[in-house]
């Protein structure tokens, strides 16, 4: 099978648009809505949390916890970044 055949077979498969489900649609999307709220929520108490642990750790002269403080930050930062472009890089991928 060679590969021109194989993308002309991919592209005879049906894209179907998403639907709400006619049943419980509304508490999905509730439930969605909070796991989203909470997830911005964890991203700013890790942000604010690292920052206590970095500062914390350089008033006592504790370089580790200074160090994990500022991972923590970081991590923080990258998270909500990928929380940021999430929707549109889904989007994409789902064709909408």
């Amino acid at each position: 099978m060679s590969a021109h055949s194989v993308i002309d077979w991919v592209v005879q498969i049906p894209n179907p648009t998403p639907v709400q489900p006619e049943v419980g649609g509304d508490k999905i999307l509730g439930l969605l809505n909070n796991v989203k709220w909470g997830a911005g929520v964890a991203l700013v108490a890790g942000f604010f949390i690292g920052l206590i642990v970095w500062v914390g750790g350089r008033w006592v002269d504790h370089h580790r916890a200074g160090k994990v403080g500022v991972v923590m930050m970081l991590c923080a930062i990258a998270g909500a970044i990928l929380y940021g472009i999430g929707w549109s890089l889904i989007n994409s991928f789902a064709g909408s």
